[in-house]
C-alpha cells in the first residue's frame, strides 16, 4: 500500500494514513528474510528489523495510567484487551498493553462510559481539571469535542518524549486539527481511523448488468452522479404500493443523518477554510454546495431509489442485502457487523463530486484522544502516548489490516486495494470536530439531513442565510477563548 498526500480543494488538508505500517513492516521483513540465517525464528527477525523508538530506559514505578473512553465505534473494539485469547487482534491489542506496562514499568487501566454518555464523561473529565485532580491520563473522545477552550485539554506538542515527526504520529492530521498554537488532539497509529464507506452488492452489480464500481474508481469516475445512475437502475416497487420498504428492490439504504454529511466532503465541499492567518472561517455557501444539495435532493426524494431505516440492529438491517439492496452506506468499524453474512460484497469509498475532482476524499468519524490538563506526571504521559504508537505501527495496525478487514470483511483482492484507498485518503473536517455541537454551525453541517432529506428541499440559499450569523458567532466566540488559553 502506498502513502498518500491528499491535498484538498478548499484549505489544502492533508492526510497520511496510520495504514502504511502493512507495507512498511512487509518490506522490512521482506529485506530482513534474505539476510538472516532460516534457523531463526520468525518474530526473532521482525523485532530485529522493526523500527527503533527513540525513549531511553525509564521506570515510572508502577505508576497508573488511566483511560477515559466512551463505548463507541472503534473504541469498543480494538483499543482494549484484557487476556491472550488467540484472536489475533484481541492478542496484538494484549501484547501492546503487556509491553509497554513492562517497558515502562507502569500500570495502565481504563474507565468506560456507554456511548450515549458523552456528557458524562466529558463532565468527568472537566471535574477533575478544575479540582486538579490527577484521575485521567488520556481521554479517547467523541469526534465532536469542545473542551479545548475551556481549558480542559493540555498541549499535546509540549509532552516530553514525543517525537511528532516520526513516522507512527499522523503530523498531516494533527495539523487538521490545530486551530491555534498548540496541539490539543493526538493523531498516531494508536488512534484507528473510522472512514464512512459504500458496501455494495457484488452480485446485483453482475445479474442488472451494471458497472463494476471498482472500476469507476480506478478510472476516476466513481461521482455521485454515476452512483446515483447505478442505484436507479435496479429500483423496482415489487408490490406496487408506491412506497420504498424492505419488500421493494432499492439502490440505497442510509439508517443515520451522518451518513449525509459524507457526500460534502467526499464532494470536496468542507465546513470551514482557513483565512491567510489560519484561523477556520464559515464556507460553505458556495456553489459546488448548492449542487451537491441538489445532486442528492435529486436522488433521494425524485427517484425514489433511497430509504432511511431507522430502527433494527445494523445487522438486520444490512440483512437487505439478500438481493434488493445495491448500496449500504456505513463505517468502516462497523463492518464487524458484515464478516459472517452469505452476500458477496464490495466496498468502496465516497463518490467525488465530478470526474474533474483529482482525489477520492474519506471523512474521519473516529473519535478524539486527548489529554487532561490536571495530568501530574507530563514525562510518564509523554512516553506512554509515544510508546502506545510505535507499538501500534508494530502490532495492532498490522493486525487490524491484515486479519480484521482484508481476512473477514474484505473479499477479495479488490476490496483490500479499496481499503487502502480509504486509509490513504481519510480527513478530518475541524468544522465538524470542534464545532460540530456549536449554534447555527450545527444546523449548517447536517443540511443534507435536515435539509435535503427531512425538508425535503434545495433552497440552500435560505436556509445557509437562517444560520449563517450564529455560525459565525460560534466561531469567534471559540476563538475568544481560545485566546485566553493562548494569549
Amino acid at each position: 500500500m502506498k502513502k498518500c498526500i491528499v491535498v484538498l480543494l478548499l484549505f489544502s488538508l492533508l492526510s497520511t494514513s496510520v495504514m502504511t505500517a502493512c507495507s512498511e513492516n512487509t518490506v522490512q521483513e521482506t529485506e530482513a528474510s534474505s539476510e538472516t540465517p532460516e534457523s531463526l525464528p520468525a518474530e526473532t527477525v521482525i523485532e530485529e528489523t522493526r523500527t527503533k523508538h527513540q525513549l531511553p530506559e525509564l521506570d515510572f514505578n508502577g505508576s497508573i495510567f488511566n483511560v477515559s473512553y466512551l463505548n463507541w465505534q472503534e473504541y469498543a473494539d480494538y483499543f482494549f484487551a484484557q487476556e491472550s485469547t488467540g484472536d489475533a487482534m484481541n492478542d496484538a491489542i494484549f501484547e501492546r498493553t503487556t509491553r509497554v506496562e513492562e517497558t515502562l514499568n507502569v500500570d495502565m487501566t481504563e474507565v468506560s462510559y456507554v456511548e450515549t454518555d458523552t456528557a458524562g464523561q466529558s463532565n468527568a473529565i472537566k471535574a477533575a481539571v478544575r479540582a486538579g485532580d490527577d484521575s485521567f491520563q488520556m481521554a479517547l473522545m467523541h469526534c465532536f469535542d469542545a473542551l479545548i477552550t475551556g481549558g480542559y485539554l493540555y498541549p499535546v506538542n509540549t509532552l516530553p518524549y514525543i517525537d511528532l515527526d516520526a513516522e507512527w504520529w499522523n503530523r498531516y492530521a494533527m495539523d487538521q486539527l490545530r486551530l491555534g498554537k498548540n496541539y490539543y488532539y493526538c493523531v498516531s497509529d494508536y488512534t484507528i481511523p473510522v472512514p464512512f464507506a459504500v458496501y455494495f452488492n457484488k452480485d446485483m452489480i453482475s445479474n442488472y448488468n451494471l458497472e463494476n464500481p471498482y472500476t469507476l474508481v480506478r478510472e476516476g469516475t466513481w461521482t455521485m452522479d454515476k452512483m446515483f445512475e447505478l442505484g436507479t437502475a435496479v429500483t423496482q416497487d415489487m408490490d406496487g404500493d408506491g412506497k420504498y420498504s424492505d419488500g421493494d428492490i432499492v439502490g440505497m439504504a442510509l439508517h443515520n443523518s451522518s451518513l449525509y454529511v459524507n457526500f460534502m466532503q467526499g464532494a470536496g465541499q468542507f465546513c470551514v477554510s482557513r483565512d491567510a492567518d489560519g484561523k477556520i472561517q464559515l464556507d460553505m455557501n458556495t456553489e459546488r454546495m448548492h449542487s451537491i444539495v441538489e445532486k442528492l435532493h435529486g436522488y433521494l426524494n425524485q427517484s425514489g431509489t433511497a430509504i432511511i431505516t431507522n430502527t433494527g440492529t445494523d445487522e438486520e438491517q444490512f440483512g437487505m442485502l439478500g438481493g434488493n439492496l445495491l448500496f449500504r452506506l456505513n463505517s468502516i468499524a462497523m463492518g464487524r457487523h458484515y464478516r459472517d453474512i452469505e452476500e458477496n460484497i464490495g466496498i468502496v469509498p465516497y463518490p467525488k463530486f465530478n470526474e474533474e475532482q483529482t482525489e477520492y476524499i474519506s471523512l474521519n468519524w473516529g473519535g478524539l484522544m486527548g489529554i487532561p490538563a490536571s495530568i501530574q506526571n507530563a514525562e510518564m504521559v509523554g512516553a506512554v502516548l509515544e510508546l502506545l504508537a510505535w507499538e501500534s505501527k508494530n502490532t495492532v495496525i498490522p493486525a487490524y489490516y491484515d486479519v480484521m478487514l482484508d481476512g473477514k470483511l474484505a473479499r477479495d483482492e479488490d476490496s483490500v486495494e479499496m481499503l487502502d484507498l480509504l486509509f490513504d485518503s481519510f480527513v478530518y473536517d475541524p468544522g465538524l470536530n470542534i464545532l460540530g455541537n456549536a449554534s447555527g454551525f450545527s444546523s449548517l453541517l447536517w443540511t443534507m439531513s435536515s435539509l435535503v432529506a427531512n425538508q425535503k428541499s434545495t433552497d440552500f440559499a435560505s436556509f445557509y442565510s437562517q444560520n449563517e450569523k450564529a455560525a459565525s458567532a460560534s466561531i469567534t466566540a471559540f476563538y475568544k477563548a481560545l485566546s485566553k488559553i493562548e494569549p
